[in-house]
């Protein structure tokens, strides 16, 4: 049941409907029941994962705050993190591991005989265990207390608009939502029908038909196609990613909005960063702060040197791509990622106060060039099956090859119109100044009006057939 299918809007609608008819109390039993049957949806057998890591980290929790002394304090949030990580570990990464380890000692001569898990990787399991263990990190750190519902808790963890994909929510900005009461209003459901649609149409209309007719029969044929195609493509990629997730991210705070709900934004325009640091200030937000936060700054941040500054970004940077998936071109572009970061601020400090320093402020094309262009090019290793097949697309790029040239239908042309008119408007808004109050919103509302039914009517005759799933549902 995604978001872009009628099941859901069935679901949506019948729940949204119920829930308004309740009290608070209830409105919670309600969405804590949904969210079950959501899940459900997909696979009734992980249920008991999630339950399993509710169960844990609220009685932990407790635990940790009752408790003094900071040895046992310490045990119980170890005794947290080895059970959720340990389910995460053996559903995710089990097989990569076996298959790693299979082919290192295949590489020394060494025959093992190991196999494979048959194992099933529930979907979302990423985003919320993470989400559960923020519970037991803010309580251990003093920055939460604990919570006395388990059923509040419990919505908390398996909330549905954001369960599967994220935006990843902390415990301290969900849970008193959950506690405060909540009154239908009409603009806030209409902010949020509008923020659905929105995403709707980046994720259909921009990503499904960019994979579809772009990217899927490139990727899969890379010595097949022109050098040309290869580098549409990689931009295409860039394009259809951005558009999957962002838009996966805006149906579920449209969703949350309609139920009266506030999420994080996970997304601020990245294709507009102007360095590496930048874009990671703008990609998944939730998932960057976390990062940072629990991995990053435990380590020590930048509050050392320089070289161990370094290792806190290159550590924080594989973990991230491996959290990705359980391949190794996820944390070969995760390690990249970090070092273009170290060697951003490496930079930043060779030529603060310099000439060339001066001129690259000003230069902000070429730094935004720059940036863009190492982000698009490292979404190939992101995208490919294996490093041998990043190697082979790299090659194509550089190396002129002759090959097809796909004959593009006329929406894939559209798909990257729609892209660059959404950044063009996020551009606008970053670099606008302050209108006077005497300007008048009328215009602007039809304006508005304009590109919602322009959406509905790409939608209605440009949604592929059949479902695509989420790209980011495999993590």
């Amino acid at each position: 049941m995604t978001f872009a299918s009628k099941e859901y809007l069935f679901f949506f609608v019948t729940v949204l409907v119920l829930y308004w008819l309740l009290s608070r109390r209830r409105q919670n039993h309600m969405l804590l029941v949904a969210s079950y049957v959501f899940y459900a949806a997909w696979d009734w057998r992980f249920l008991s994962l999630i339950i399993i890591s509710t169960l844990v980290d609220h009685y932990v929790g407790h635990k940790i705050c009752d408790e003094k002394r900071t040895r046992i304090r310490k045990l119980w949030l170890t005794s947290s993190l080895v059970i959720n990580l340990s389910i995460l570990f053996y559903f995710k990464y089990c097989n990569f591991f076996i298959d790693s380890l299979q082919g290192m000692l295949q590489g020394l001569g060494i025959e093992t005989g190991l196999q494979t898990l048959n194992i099933i990787l529930p979907v979302g399991i990423s985003f919320y265990t993470f989400q559960s263990l923020s519970y037991s990190l803010d309580i251990y750190r003093g920055k939460l207390t604990p919570h006395k519902s388990l059923l509040t808790f419990a919505t908390f963890v398996a909330f549905f608009p954001q369960l599967v994909a994220g935006p990843i929510v902390r415990a301290r900005e969900f849970l008193y939502q959950l506690d405060a009461p909540r009154k239908f209003h009409w603009a806030t459901f209409e902010d949020g029908a509008l923020r659905f649609l929105k995403g709707l149409f980046c994720k259909v209309f921009i990503a499904d038909n960019l994979g579809i007719y772009l990217v899927d029969p490139v990727f899969v044929d890379t010595a097949g196609h022109s050098t040309g195609m290869l580098w549409l493509a990689m931009i295409g990629y860039g394009v259809q990613i951005y558009a999957d997730f962002s838009g996966y991210s805006n149906m579920a705070i449209g969703s949350a909005k309609m139920l009266g709900f506030s999420l994080p934004e996970n997304f601020n325009f990245p294709y507009l960063a102007t360095s590496i640091v930048d874009f990671w200030r703008r990609w998944h937000l939730t998932m960057s702060r976390f990062f940072r936060d629990y991995v990053y700054i435990s380590l020590g941040g930048n509050q050392c040197g320089p070289w161990r500054n370094f290792f806190n970004v290159t550590v924080t940077t594989l973990i991230s791509g491996l959290w990705h998936g359980a391949n190794w071109t996820f944390v070969i572009w995760g390690g990249l990622h970090g070092l273009l970061v170290s060697l951003t601020h490496v930079w930043q400090r060779l030529t603060d106060g310099s000439v060339i320093g001066q001129f690259l402020t000003k230069a902000w094309w070429l730094r935004w060039a720059i940036t863009q262009l190492a982000v698009m090019l490292l979404w190939v290793v992101f995208r490919s099956d294996s490093m041998v097949s990043a190697v082979d697309f790299y090659t194509g790029l550089f190396v002129v090859q002759q090959g097809a040239v796909l004959a593009l239908p006329a929406i894939v042309w559209l798909a990257f119109v729609a892209f660059l008119i959404e950044h063009g408007v996020g551009w606008s808004q970053e670099h606008s100044s302050d209108k006077s109050d005497n300007v008048s919103a009328r215009p602007v509302m039809w304006v508005r009006a304009g590109v919602y039914v322009a959406m509905m009517v790409a939608l209605t005759h440009g949604m592929p057939s059949g479902q695509t799933p989420f790209i980011y549902f495999q993590f």
